[in-house]
């Protein structure tokens, strides 16, 4: 069951209601996506240094679950699907942040994403992340 619906459906059968703030989700969202990074690693590791061939999460799920992941999310913390793309000799797993739209012209912005509505864009060789600081 996805974490934040877990934890919703706990503090509202005991008596709360919590909806988890953007910031709270971007944190879940990044683990969630450094977990890919290093499922995704050990396959390229086991695959001659090629990643998954997927044109989508779903596809991604079923090279990677069970054998690299126990549970691949499919859904960022907003609920929201990651889109993954293999790119020449690499790999994108995206998450559209808090606004849920997708902006491809800046995946390949380097440093740290300016907002939780900006994208975050784990690829094989780093992470462009939000700041939570």
């Amino acid at each position: 069951m996805n974490r934040i619906l877990f934890a919703a459906l706990t503090l509202v059968l005991a008596g709360g209601a919590y909806l988890p703030t953007d910031a709270e989700r971007a944190r879940w969202t990044m683990s969630d996506m450094t977990s890919w990074r290093t499922a995704l690693e050990a396959y390229a590791h086991d695959h001659g240094n090629a990643y998954p061939a997927a044109s989508n999460v779903g596809e991604l799920r079923r090279e990677i679950e069970g054998k690299y992941m126990i549970v691949a999310p499919a859904r960022d913390a907003w609920g929201r699907e990651y889109r993954y793309q293999r790119h020449g000799d690499g790999f994108r797993l995206v998450s559209a942040g808090a606004d849920g739209t997708f902006d491809e012209s800046t995946w390949s912005t380097p440093g740290r994403a300016k907002s939780l509505s900006d994208d975050a864009v784990m690829h094989e060789q780093g992470f462009r992340s939000w700041s939570l600081e």
